[in-house]
């Protein structure tokens, strides 16, 4: 059974990501995991194989290192929420890079400013805007000005306690 197969059969089943030890253990396998995450399939494969992809980041980003700039185009390309989600998650476990590191400050800025975004994208966003800050603290304002726009609205109580993590740990950072 290849791994597209795998997912097919496992990812209805409890437990599901429990299946990232696989990977962990069969990095050989690793490669048709990410061509499925990244890939053109039917959803909603790229959405459980980047599901995936997140445990195994997780348990050792290095194993996934190979992919880091796949996975900042996947980010900047992708529409689709959970794909966009799991991407950004992958990269909170990866040190900060210079690929296309303007492009990616830029799109995790809109991607938190955008109401049309589900929450999950948002705070995820905002944790990845830590790093950011902490390279360039001059970014502090700017993200900070749109924690204001944000407030402005109604917002949910996980945006809320998103905005309220990353003014921890940007304090933390400095």
């Amino acid at each position: 059974m290849n791994v597209e197969e795998a997912l097919i059969a496992r990812f209805q089943e409890p437990k599901f990501t429990e299946w990232h030890r696989h990977f962990v253990t069969h990095p050989e396998d690793i490669p048709a995991l990410v061509e499925l995450a990244l890939g053109t399939k039917k959803a909603p494969l790229p959405a459980h194989a980047s599901w995936l992809l997140i445990h195994v980041a997780k348990h050792d980003w290095t194993l996934l290192a190979a992919y880091e700039h796949a996975f900042i185009d996947c980010f900047l390309q992708s529409k689709h929420q959970s794909i966009l989600r799991n991407m950004l998650v992958c990269l909170l476990e990866f040190p900060l890079t210079d690929y296309r590191e303007s492009d990616f400050l830029d799109a995790l800025i809109l991607h938190v400013k955008s109401e049309e975004n589900k929450v999950a994208l948002r705070v995820y966003g905002l944790y990845k805007l830590v790093a950011f800050v902490e390279r360039y603290p001059e970014i502090k304002q700017e993200v900070d000005a749109v924690i204001e726009l944000i407030q402005e609205h109604p917002m949910s109580p996980a945006l809320r306690v998103g905005i309220r993590n990353f003014e921890q740990l940007c304090r933390k950072g400095n």
